[in-house]
């Protein structure tokens, strides 16, 4: 049996589309089809990792198309349509934390279901609670999920943020050295 996914009404914010099933049913007809609603999320991320450390959101987008960590919740069977990934609007200072709305509302505007706040999010950002509570405030139908990809070690995962930003070791570290591993810190026996 193939299997055919088309859109289901020609318009890219409906989160509908048609699976085209071509082979023989139980009925015998040669070809079915059925109606499937997608989820369709959106992804936030830090500035500081992204823009700071070069980060290119790898690890979060593997684990949305295995369905690992905090995309388990969705169906492996079900297509999951990614509508855009953002990042957070920096530092918003104590007085406006509203300022992350502009940054949500790219995606929110395109019929979003959920938002992910990203891992670096959950284990970096001291205003994560004040940009949830805002967003949730502003979009009450929109889920809020804290997290994308498998948790790591949240101390270990600050350190090697520290020193991918503030780099004691070596000057030219990244993000991908913390996702492969081969982060230098300070203190390693490979110093």
């Amino acid at each position: 049996m193939e299997v055919f996914l088309v859109p289901f009404s020609g318009s890219i914010d409906t989160g509908i589309i048609l699976v085209l099933f071509h082979g023989e049913s139980q009925e015998g007809d040669k070809l079915s089809h059925r109606r499937i609603d997608m989820a369709r999320i959106g992804i936030i991320t830090c500035s500081n990792c992204t823009q700071e450390s070069n980060c290119a959101s790898v690890v979060c987008l593997g684990d949305m198309r295995k369905r690992n960590g905090f995309f388990e919740r969705y169906p492996k069977e079900e297509p999951l349509d990614l509508i855009g990934i953002i990042n957070c609007a920096g530092c918003p200072t104590l007085a406006v934390p509203e300022k992350i709305l502009k940054k949500v509302r790219a995606v929110v505007e395109f019929k979003l279901d959920a938002l992910h706040f990203s891992y670096c999010m959950t284990a970096l950002c001291p205003f994560l609670s004040k940009y949830e509570k805002v967003i949730r405030a502003e979009y009450p139908r929109l889920e809020i999920v804290l997290g994308t990809h498998k948790p790591l070690d949240k101390t270990e995962f600050q350190k090697g943020v520290k020193e991918i930003l503030y780099p004691t070791v070596s000057a030219q570290q990244a993000m991908t050295d913390l996702i492969k591993g081969t982060l230098r810190l300070p203190g390693d026996s490979s110093e």
